[in-house]
């Protein structure tokens, strides 16, 4: 399978430094970016051509299949160029700013009956299945996530405008695996603390954030901070009834009784993922990725009303002051 990558971050990177995992029938053709240098180093690191228009990049590439990572605010015309060439890809979260566009294409999709998938990457952790399994005997009764890091260096991320706020950018992943566990669900309210980013004299985005969903009748917090470059990282925890469960990339943890199980996750997320497109791909078989578009969809829609809400009431407090 021929290759093409559009976008060339830390995400990217992420992507072909395990698609020897994934798939040993994988052929990197392509690569496209904003600016052409940084397509020319990806292609010196990853092997293929560099491009920087999109109708060369799929003319001359010829890619089967497309992985594409840029920055929320550059969704639309890269996902319509492909869905219109019959390009499968898969894209990285969040889909969009808004929701016009993600809908948009959504509809597209749908039409054309085009392999996609979003990289809903929390989806494919190996130990899930445990997951699931527990929560059968122990229903859940609520959720807790946090994703508590340091601010990412790519200039975009610390505006509103390019990135949509770190709910929407980051912690966007636990909303989707809480929606994913116990099923759809409702947004309540949020709100977010502006403050200075640590590092960076710039920035507009919340510096810290709290927003309330109902799954069924289950609630569900999720925080999200950018000022601890050595914080715990991301998080998933669920409370059961007599049982605690705690989802992270790295693995699980069950506590029952007072007793905890740890449970290391062996393979890569990321790699299990674009296995799961790869094949799909392959099949064309559209429903057998880890999470269709319109599946992300569901997902955005509870990111982005959570995201405006800390965007506004941050601005009623800047109109306050």
């Amino acid at each position: 399978m021929r290759l093409g990558l559009i976008g060339t971050g830390a995400i990217a990177a992420r992507h072909l430094n395990c698609i020897g995992e994934a798939s040993d029938e994988i052929e990197v053709v392509a690569h496209l970016s904003r600016t052409f240098t940084r397509s020319e180093l990806a292609s010196q690191r990853f092997g293929g051509k560099p491009y920087g228009e999109i109708d060369k990049f799929i003319s001359e590439g010829r890619p089967d299949a497309v992985i594409v990572t840029v920055p929320p605010s550059q969704h639309g015309m890269i996902e319509h160029t492909l869905i219109d060439a019959g390009i499968p890809f898969l894209v990285e979260k969040p889909i969009g700013l808004a929701l016009d566009v993600p809908e948009t294409i959504a509809h597209s999709i749908a039409a054309k009956g085009l392999v996609t998938a979003v990289g809903y990457n929390w989806r494919s952790i190996d130990c899930l299945n445990l997951v699931k399994q527990q929560l059968a005997l122990t229903p859940p009764r609520m959720m807790i996530g946090h994703f508590h890091i340091g601010t990412p260096q790519a200039p975009w991320w610390r505006f509103e405008a390019e990135s949509g706020g770190q709910m929407v950018e980051q912690a966007c992943h636990l909303i989707d695996l809480a929606r994913h566990l116990v099923g759809d669900g409702e947004f309540l309210a949020a709100t977010g603390h502006k403050g200075p980013l640590p590092g960076f004299d710039d920035g507009d985005i919340a510096s810290a954030s709290a927003a309330l969903f109902r799954f069924g009748d289950r609630p569900c917090v999720v925080t999200a901070t950018c000022v601890l470059p050595h914080g715990s990282g991301a998080e998933l925890h669920l409370i059961c009834d007599g049982c605690e469960m705690k989802i992270s990339l790295q693995g699980l943890s069950i506590i029952r009784n007072g007793v905890e199980e740890r449970i290391t996750c062996r393979t890569n997320s990321y790699a299990a993922q674009n296995k799961r497109f790869f094949d799909a791909v392959q099949s064309d078989s559209p429903a057998d990725v880890f999470c269709t578009y319109a599946d992300a969809l569901v997902t955005h829609r509870l990111s982005i009303a959570a995201g405006t809400a800390i965007r506004d009431r941050k601005q009623q407090y800047e109109n306050f002051e």
